[in-house]
């Protein structure tokens, strides 16, 4: 088995190796476009575990290239790795403002969430470890719908109030 890291940080063509892609014909709006062509496409991990899809373009490359994007953030966000207790291991040494389309957004976000989790979901303790503001932290977290509610739905489950957007 492939480890997360190693994923995330693949090329687009190793990672469709790696994945079952289907592509078939989305239903919705869109017309007598939208039906013409296989262009959705559907990327599951192949253990099965994850999948991601995408069928808001006419385009299938480019929604082969958002539902790559959308699988690296879910992979990011769903799979968990364990940090040491060195504070030094948990700090992000790269930007902290980056775009979900930048190659390094997935392994940022999977990185904030493994301290997250390593501190049982404490914002003040792992923006702590992670050498930073728990606003700079939280900031972080609510620029991604998805990670916002995986961190929200972690907490609740420990009896921890949601997270409030700042």
């Amino acid at each position: 088995m492939l480890h997360r890291n190693d994923i995330l940080k693949m090329d687009d063509e190793t990672l469709l190796r790696n994945c079952r892609q289907e592509c078939y014909r989305a239903s919705g709006p869109g017309g007598q476009h939208r039906n013409k062509t296989d262009s959705a496409v559907r990327l599951t991990t192949l253990d099965g575990g994850i999948a991601a899809l995408c069928s808001d373009h006419r385009s299938q490359h480019r929604n082969r290239a958002e539902a790559l994007r959308r699988l690296r953030s879910a992979i990011a966000i769903e799979q968990r790795l364990p940090i040491s207790a060195d504070s030094q291991n948990q700090r992000w040494n790269g930007p902290w403002k980056l775009g979900k389309k930048d190659r390094r957004y997935a392994p940022f976000l999977a990185h904030l969430l493994d301290v997250l989790s390593h501190n049982e979901w404490a914002v003040g303790d792992a923006a702590s470890a992670l050498g930073t503001s728990t606003g700079k932290l939280v900031r972080a977290l609510s620029r991604d719908p998805h990670a916002w509610n995986a961190v929200n739905q972690a907490r609740a489950k420990i009896d921890l109030v949601n997270l409030r957007r700042p």
